[in-house]
């Protein structure tokens, strides 16, 4: 079963430090950019883990 797409930058913005969203592999460029986006203009880290068709984003800081 494919994981149905999320929109990214909305919830990534929201989530509190060790939360984890998981996102389907479609959109890892994507999140790459949310990522870098939201650490250059917020100062929010995160780090991705691939698992199978998935990636798991964490909100480390």
């Amino acid at each position: 079963m494919e994981l149905a797409k999320k929109p990214l930058a909305p919830l990534m913005r929201k989530m509190k430090v060790g939360q984890v969203e998981v996102y389907p592999c479609s959109q890892n460029r994507s999140i790459n950019v949310t990522a870098s986006n939201l650490n250059i203009e917020e100062g929010k880290s995160f780090s991705r883990k691939r698992k199978g068709n998935v990636i798991e984003v964490t909100r480390t800081a």
